[in-house]
């Protein structure tokens, strides 16, 4: 849920920038131009702000390369969710053969997501930007990826403790079953 709603608020944030406020003021300055050297600047500052807005400008060059990276996360997670069914073991235990891979991507975006909203804080201490506050306010509207929230920081302990947990379990459970005792005894 945590991935598909930042994918979702970073669509709505560059819809919103794009159809609503960029092309709005197109619309209002051509309105108002009276040439063909009017349109083409309002076309121009149509296309720089749309850049801008959309973080592929010069000033937002930080945040998009971030962004890149956590779309590089979430494709990774993805193709690890697919690349292999769930089953479940003799236990009841739902399991993945990729699940350490699978929360490791996890923990690698979460560590993105909260990088974001401070390299945007920080770009728009430099000089305010209120685009850089929205996608903020989208990406982090319930102040979940803020690094004091101890939300985040207990999820990742626990995490981290599921994952040993889980690697325990399995060492356990393969050196005591009888396929490892015949692999050793062969081996």
């Amino acid at each position: 849920y945590e991935v598909s709603q930042c994918l979702h608020a970073v669509q709505i944030y560059m819809t919103h920038q794009l159809h609503n406020i960029s092309w709005h003021e197109l619309q209002a300055e051509m309105r108002g131009a009276r040439s063909v050297s009017q349109l083409q600047q309002a076309h121009q500052t149509y296309l720089n702000n749309a850049m801008e807005r959309l973080l592929l400008g010069e000033s937002t060059r930080a945040p998009h390369e971030i962004i890149l990276k956590i779309f590089k996360h979430v494709t990774l997670f993805v193709k690890l969710l697919q690349s292999a069914q769930f089953t479940t073991d003799l236990q009841g235990h739902v399991t993945h053969p990729h699940f350490d891979k699978i929360i490791q991507r996890h923990e690698d975006f979460t560590k993105q997501a909260v990088f974001i909203l401070k390299v945007a804080e920080s770009s728009n201490s430099s000089g305010y930007k209120p685009y850089i506050d929205e996608f903020m306010l989208r990406l982090d509207f319930n102040h979940y990826y803020q690094s004091s929230n101890p939300i985040v920081k207990r999820r990742s302990m626990a995490g981290l403790n599921l994952l040993a947990s889980a690697s325990k379990t399995r060492l356990a459970s393969s050196l005591s079953s009888p396929s490892s005792n015949l692999a050793r005894s062969v081996g």
